[in-house]
C-alpha cells in the first residue's frame, strides 16, 4: 500500500515539475484570455442576450465567461501554473544552490584536455613580480579566484587556480519563477479579497459605502467621500480637456480628514483603497411609488440606480433600480405581441427584488405607461412618477491587497532576466609552472556554462587583452643575459 501510494505521489510530481505540464498549462490559459477578450466582461445580462441569444447567455454565465477572470476556472488554472512552478523550482534549486556553494575540484586537468577555449603564454622575468601582474590581469579578465591549489611558497614549482565570473547568473531562471509566483500570488489575492465598484456621487453628496454589483451588495469602506465641487475644462469645440473632482475623505474612527483633487490618470489612495476620477455624467434621479398588495401600503420612493431601498409591507424586503433607458424601444417584431401603441416607450427603468441570492426577476416600468406594471403578478406593484437628470462624477473605488506582490513580483522578473540574458556563468582554469629554460608557463581553459558558442568570441578578446597587459614579460630574453626585469618590464 505504500509502495502504491509512493509510486502515486511520485509520478504526481514527475507531472507537476514537467515542462510539458507548464506548456499545457500555458497554452490553456492564452485559449481562455482569447475568450475573455472576445466576450465582453461583467456586462448586463439583456446586452449578453441581445448578443448571443438567452441560450447563449445562460450558457456564458454558467462556464464564467461573463466574468471570466474572476471565475473558479480560470483561479484553478492559475493555482495549478503556480504549483507546477513551485514544484520544478523545489526539484531543481537545491541541486543548483549546493554547486554553487561547495567547493570546486583542484585538479584543473579535465578543463584542460577537454575545453574548447584555450591558450598557453611563457613569460620571463622574476617569478614574484610576473606572479603579480599576472594575477592582477587575470581577476580582472576572469573574475575572482575561488580555487588555490599548490604555491611557490610552499616550494612548489607548479600551482592553480580555478576563477570564476557572473556566479550569480546561475540564480536568474529562479527568480524569474519566484518572481512569476509572486505576480500569481498577487492576482489571486486581488481576485479573492479585492473589490472594484464605481462610486456616483453629485456635488455635495457624501457616501460611504459602494454598491459591488457582482455580488449584488453594498460595501462598507469604512470612511465617507463627499463631493465638494465638480469641474469640466472643455476645449473650444466642446471636447473635455480635463475633468476632476474636488473632494473630502474623512474618516470617523480616527478623525483624519484630507481635502484633495482627483483627476485622470491621478488617483488618490486612502487607506489602502484607491479612488481614482472615471466617468461623469447625468445621472436619473427616479420618483417611484410602490404599493405593497397584500397590506395596500403605499409610499413615494425617490432613489437613483444602484441604491437599494425599502419597500413596503414590514417584511424587510429591498428593491434596487438596475438600469435606465431615456427611451426604451422595443423590436418590430416583437410589437404584434405587445399592447403598445408605438415601438419607442420613453423613460424607462429596470427595477430588481434584492435577496440572498441576488437580482431577482427584473423587470421594467414606464414612465408614459403607469399602468403597465398592473399586468405583473407580485407582492408589489411599481409606478414611474417623475424623473429629474443630474450631474454627476463618477468615481471608481479599488483595492487589490495584492498589488504590492505583484510590484515585488515585477523587479524580481526584470531581475532574473537581466541575469539570465546579459551575464553568464564563466569558468576558468589557470595552470602556472617553471620550465626547465626558467620561463614561467601559463596554460588557460575557459567556458561559459549557458551560451558556449559566444563565449568563444568573448574568450578570443580576453586572449588579447591578456596578452597585452602581459606584453612586458612576453618577450624572451637573449641567451646568456639575466631573465630577470626590472620593475618596469624592461632589462
Amino acid at each position: 500500500m505504500k509502495k502504491t501510494l509512493r509510486s502515486t505521489l511520485d509520478r504526481l510530481e514527475d507531472l507537476l515539475s514537467s515542462t510539458r505540464f507548464t506548456l499545457f498549462l500555458c497554452l490553456v490559459l492564452a485559449g481562455v484570455s482569447i475568450v475573455g477578450t472576445l466576450v465582453p466582461q461583467n456586462g448586463r445580462p439583456e446586452d449578453y442576450e441581445a448578443r448571443y441569444g438567452q441560450t447563449g447567455a445562460r450558457v456564458l454565465e454558467f462556464l464564467g465567461f461573463t466574468d471570466l477572470y474572476h471565475s473558479a476556472g480560470f483561479i484553478l488554472l492559475l493555482s495549478l501554473l503556480g504549483l507546477n512552478l513551485a514544484t520544478c523550482t523545489a526539484r531543481r534549486f537545491p541541486g543548483v544552490w549546493r554547486s554553487l556553494r561547495r567547493a570546486a575540484g583542484a585538479d584543473p586537468e579535465p578543463a584542460l584536455a577537454h575545453w574548447k577555449n584555450q591558450d598557453t603564454l611563457e613569460l620571463w622575468g622574476d617569478p614574484e613580480r610576473v606572479d603579480v601582474d599576472l594575477e592582477r590581469a587575470l581577476r580582472r579578465l576572469f573574475g575572482r579566484p575561488t580555487v588555490r591549489a599548490g604555491s611557490l611558497e610552499a616550494g612548489a614549482s607548479r600551482f592553480a587556480r580555478r576563477f570564476e565570473k557572473n556566479r550569480l547568473s546561475r540564480l536568474g531562471p529562479y527568480l524569474a519563477h519566484a518572481s512569476l509566483l509572486l505576480i500569481l500570488l498577487g492576482g489571486l489575492l486581488g481576485a479573492l479579497f479585492g473589490f472594484r465598484a464605481t462610486l456616483i456621487l453629485h456635488e455635495g453628496e457624501e457616501s460611504s459605502t459602494v454598491w459591488i454589483e457582482k455580488e449584488a451588495r453594498n460595501l462598507d469602506l469604512g470612511f465617507a467621500i463627499r463631493c465638494n465641487r465638480f469641474v469640466v475644462e472643455t476645449y473650444p469645440d466642446g471636447s473635455p480637456k480635463e475633468y476632476r473632482s474636488e473632494v473630502t475623505v474623512s474618516d470617523p474612527r480616527t478623525g483624519t480628514t484630507i481635502d484633495a483633487a482627483i483627476r485622470v490618470n491621478h488617483p488618490l489612495s486612502f487607506r489602502g483603497v484607491t479612488l481614482y476620477q472615471s466617468t461623469y455624467g447625468s445621472s436619473p434621479d427616479f420618483v417611484l411609488e410602490v404599493e405593497d398588495r397584500q397590506s395596500r401600503e403605499r409610499v413615494e420612493i425617490r432613489t437613483r440606480l444602484h441604491a437599494p431601498f425599502l419597500l413596503p409591507g414590514g417584511r424587510g424586503e429591498r428593491a434596487i433600480a438596475m438600469d435606465f433607458r431615456e427611451n426604451l424601444v422595443i423590436p418590430a417584431e416583437m410589437m404584434r405581441m405587445t399592447s403598445f401603441p408605438r415601438e419607442d416607450l420613453g423613460p424607462a427603468v429596470r427595477i430588481a427584488i434584492v435577496d440572498d441570492r441576488g437580482f431577482q426577476n427584473p423587470f421594467w416600468i414606464l414612465k408614459e405607461f403607469p399602468d403597465w406594471d398592473l399586468r405583473k403578478a407580485g407582492p408589489y406593484r411599481f409606478r414611474f412618477l417623475d424623473l429629474h437628470l443630474l450631474r454627476y462624477t463618477g468615481i471608481e473605488v479599488s483595492k487589490d491587497p495584492g498589488t504590492p506582490l505583484v510590484w515585488a513580483g515585477c523587479i524580481l522578473l526584470v531581475l532574473g532576466f537581466l541575469l539570465s540574458l546579459l551575464m553568464d556563468h564563466e569558468v576558468t582554469w589557470v595552470t602556472r609552472e617553471v620550465t626547465e629554460k626558467g620561463a614561467i608557463r601559463v596554460r588557460i581553459a575557459s567556458r561559459a556554462v549557458r551560451h558556449p558558442l559566444a563565449y568563444e568570441a568573448r574568450f578570443a578578446a580576453k586572449k588579447e587583452r591578456l596578452r597585452k597587459k602581459l606584453s612586458p614579460w612576453l618577450e624572451e630574453p637573449l641567451d646568456g643575459q639575466s631573465g630577470v626585469r626590472g620593475g618596469d618590464g624592461r632589462k
